[in-house]
């Protein structure tokens, strides 16, 4: 019998972190599609590609994504068991606005959007309807939001669709407007919260 070591910390020093998210990979059946959304949606450029695979990244990591294409690959069911979506976390609500608005002029909208009180977030599928999470913090530090999850008031949230829905556009021209993050942070929550 076997047990498995513990991951050990990385020696390069406090703080460092000796596992990350580094890629994931999607087998794609709408492959050609696939490539052009995620380079749209991230600005992601292709790092190799050949006519049934391609590495994709949008930062300084070799690759973030693989998308490859499999002649077997069939629809998955919406309530099938497995990743429901991944979500990607944005530095500001300027950020936000900015990727919100330039993804509507192509065309690509939220089917969700939701203030979870700790992170307000867009939610979209890509053409296989993957579920991707464009967030931002709504604290001022990861601290404050770590200190909220683990709170009393992460439980009074609720149950799905576990935050309090908004209108984007709203948020964007509050946001244009000039209105202070700790405001925009409360878009969606009724009032008194």
């Amino acid at each position: 019998m076997s047990h498995a070591k513990p991951l050990e910390s990385n020696s390069a020093g406090a703080g460092a972190k000796s596992v990350y998210i580094s890629h994931y990979g999607i087998r794609a059946r709408r492959f050609r599609e696939m490539i052009q959304w995620y380079a749209a949606v991230f600005r992601a450029r292709v790092q190799h590609e050949n006519e049934f695979l391609a590495f994709m990244t949008f930062d300084e990591e070799h690759h973030r994504l693989v998308i490859f294409e499999d002649p077997e690959t069939v629809e998955k069911p919406a309530t099938a068991a497995g990743v429901d979506h991944v979500g990607y976390g944005l530095a500001s609500f300027g950020d936000l606005i900015e990727t919100y608005e330039r993804l509507k002029a192509e065309g690509i909208m939220p089917f969700a959007q939701l203030n979870h009180r700790f992170t307000t977030s867009l939610y979209y599928h890509d053409p296989d309807g993957n579920e991707v999470e464009l967030s931002v913090d709504n604290f001022p530090t990861k601290d404050e939001c770590s200190a909220f999850v683990r709170g009393e008031e992460m439980a009074e949230i609720g149950r799905p669709p576990f935050g309090y829905d908004f209108d984007p556009d709203e948020l964007a021209r509050l946001y244009h407007q000039g209105t202070q993050a700790e405001a925009l942070a409360r878009i969606g929550m009724p009032q008194g919260s």
